[in-house]
């Protein structure tokens, strides 16, 4: 019987022989140095090519197959390769786009990084520059759409960690204007890397209604349903002025969910109230525990006038962090 192959194992093994080749292989080289029978490692590169990771060229009645670099990263930092991923995103070059970050992430970057320096920055960027009234709604939410798909090509690309027992999180965002929703993606895709099983849920301002806290304490006790106790994590994208709002709906939910659950809110840089903060004279920079704006976080014992909810950050690497900390602090 033929032996049975996954994606993520086949796609190493040809991604590690091909980058050891700078012109490229045939099929039967391939399968001849994988150990995969030619068959098999058709229909393969077939899936990786459809998937942008490999290309092919046509030698006589030969395919030649390789890894499309298309740029050397090599030598650069995240902040470069921000530059390079948004120059390519604002000019709409969607496929170069994806070779940039493909590539950075077969080059062993952090793929997290990959989302929190990189692909939201050059979200932020485009409302900044639409806020300023230099780009309009339709490049904006084609930018973000493209964003977005970034991400996607992150998570199953990158290599994800062994599956954690009973950890689960749950990713809604608040934001009326529902333009934030890369953030809780972003967040929900280093979660699922990081081994969590994650629940995406969406914008849910529009839902916001009488019922709301009782839909989501359905929902989350259908998770737990038959499963151990664990750790479940509520992430919430939200800006600052829907917080008050936001500890009155976790509230409901604490009091009513068949056992705990701890709540973290999110979402990258909130603009508009970093921008307010600082026209007000109010603009704290980074720092721990010090109130809400760009680059902070805060937890239950900070003084933090929103008692239902137990962490705020604006970085996905500290969010991540933090719950792998309540997470190993757990007794299996």
């Amino acid at each position: 019987m033929p032996k049975s192959y996954s994606l993520e194992e086949v796609k190493q093994r040809i991604i590690d022989v091909l980058r050891q080749s700078d012109s490229g292989l045939s099929g039967i080289e391939i399968a001849e140095r994988t150990g995969i029978n030619r068959v098999t490692i058709t229909k393969y590169l077939n899936i990786l090519e459809a998937m942008g990771i490999i290309k092919r060229k046509s030698v006589g009645p030969v395919n030649i197959w390789y890894i499309q670099h298309g740029i050397d990263i090599s030598s650069k930092d995240l902040l470069e390769l921000q530059q390079i991923y948004m120059d390519a995103l604002f000019a709409y070059e969607e496929d170069r786009a994806r070779t940039i970050l493909l590539n950075a992430i077969y080059s062993n970057i952090d793929p997290i990084l990959l989302m929190s320096d990189v692909v939201i920055p050059t979200v932020n960027t485009a409302k900044e520059l639409y806020i300023r009234g230099r780009m309009n709604t339709m490049d904006v939410t084609h930018l973000t759409n493209l964003a977005i798909e970034s991400l996607d090509l992150i998570k199953f690309n990158s290599a994800r960690v062994e599956v954690k027992k009973d950890a689960y999180a749950v990713f809604i965002s608040m934001y009326e204007r529902g333009r934030e929703v890369t953030d809780m993606k972003a967040a929900s895709v280093a979660f699922y890397i990081r081994g969590w099983s994650t629940f995406l849920l969406g914008n849910i301002a529009s839902e916001a209604g009488l019922f709301l806290d009782i839909d989501l304490v359905r929902f989350i006790n259908k998770i737990w349903r038959d499963k151990g106790r664990g750790m479940s994590i509520l992430y919430v994208s939200a800006t600052k002025d829907e917080l008050p709002r936001l500890n009155e709906l976790v509230r409901s939910v604490k009091e009513n969910l068949e056992r705990s659950i701890l709540v973290m809110v999110g979402g990258g840089r909130v603009l508009e109230d970093r921008d307010r903060d600082r026209d007000k004279g109010k603009d704290r920079g980074d720092g721990e525990g010090k109130g809400i704006g760009e680059g902070l976080s805060v937890s239950a014992s900070d003084t933090f006038p929103y008692p239902y909810i137990d962490y705020y950050t604006t970085d996905i690497v500290k969010a991540i962090e933090w719950a792998e900390k309540m997470y190993r602090s757990l007794k299996f």
